[in-house]
């Protein structure tokens, strides 16, 4: 008995033993683990020569894989050979998360729900469902006839979002250069990329959604070590008051901080101070406030910093009365400050 496929094409239905009620009562990991099955897509490119006429990457009904990744790729491939673009449409989960069903759909599936901008959905019903038999995935359905024009090139494929991908490497190099505030049109320049609907190998949508990826999980990731960082400056100084503002939904909206010598400096010289918010990190476009004085040396003076993640009106009401809070109620008898566009 030779060894099973990854991914076959099966021309008989799926066996009665595996069915919809059953799917719905397991729970587990959502693959099979099969290292030694050829992959799906080196048995089609090996038995294309034997198909005669359709297409090479075919999800016909019963066609099975070991993840919804793998069919999700396999499809994906089949609407490039065709000329549509997919996405992740309807899906469900049992009572224990486990995901039961997931259906791809053509990208004009839909309707549009804004009725000033153009969109590319038709009401498409093309769609393959996949279901789970034994933690694997396998097509229980399968709608090919689309409402709209395919794509006829390149070009115009390579405008679905599903067919503009960037592989690992790449994004690992936009990341390099996105560390090293290298500008989003910098980055779109060295790769290459194209605005319209030349044969370039991306598009400047696709790299700016990773640029914000990146500075979503970078933010993340620089929260948290800004957070110890201000943890070890209150263990050397017992005086520093940090506070936090927060949504309804726990995230962090604003920060501002205060150590012991700037409380003392304000004590002594915060009858007159600045207030700015112009200053912005090149990667996260933050508005990040300073307080400023100047003490009798004519030296400018820090009273405390503040991070925002917008400029509100609620945000600036927030920062002004925490300050002076910290600052024992203590209100400055002037004021300066000023708010510009982005730099």
């Amino acid at each position: 008995m030779g060894v099973p496929d990854t991914f076959t094409r099966e021309e008989t239905s799926i066996p009665t033993s595996i069915t919809w009620r059953r799917s719905r009562a397991i729970s587990g990991p959502d693959s099979r683990l099969a290292p030694w099955n050829e992959s799906a897509m080196n048995r089609e490119l090996r038995q294309a020569k034997e198909q005669g006429g359709i297409c090479i990457f075919y999800p016909s009904e019963g066609t099975t894989s070991n993840s919804c990744e793998e069919a999700k790729d396999f499809y994906n491939l089949y609407s490039w050979e065709v000329g549509f673009g997919i996405r992740y449409g309807k899906s469900r989960k049992n009572s224990n998360g486990y995901r039961i069903k997931q259906e791809l759909v053509c990208s004009c599936e839909g309707e549009s729900r804004a009725t000033s901008t153009s969109t590319c959905r038709t009401g498409c019903k093309a769609m393959i469902r996949l279901l789970p038999p034994d933690h694997g995935w396998y097509i229980s359905k399968f709608e090919e006839k689309h409402n709209h024009n395919l794509s006829q090139s390149y070009a115009e494929n390579k405008q679905w979002n599903s067919h503009s991908q960037i592989d690992p490497i790449t994004k690992d190099f936009i990341k390099k250069l996105r560390e090293n505030n290298v500008s989003i049109g910098r980055v779109c320049s060295i790769l290459g990329v194209s605005n319209g609907m030349s044969e370039a190998p991306l598009r400047k949508e696709i790299v700016r959604s990773v640029c914000a990826k990146l500075a979503q999980e970078n933010m993340r990731n620089d929260l948290g070590k800004t957070l110890d960082i201000l943890q070890k400056m209150r263990e050397r100084d017992p005086e520093m008051v940090v506070r936090f503002q927060v949504d309804s939904e726990g995230r962090l909206q604003s920060m501002l901080w205060c150590t012991g010598r700037n409380k003392r400096d304000y004590h002594n010289f915060g009858d007159a101070i600045t207030f700015d918010t112009t200053y912005r990190t090149n990667l996260y476009k933050l508005p990040f406030g300073l307080f400023v004085g100047v003490n009798n040396h004519f030296q400018s003076i820090i009273f405390g910093g503040v991070l925002l993640t917008t400029e509100t009106t609620e945000d600036s009401e927030w920062a002004f009365s925490t300050f002076v809070e910290i600052m024992g109620d203590k209100y400055p008898k002037t004021i300066l400050t000023r708010k510009t566009n982005e730099l």
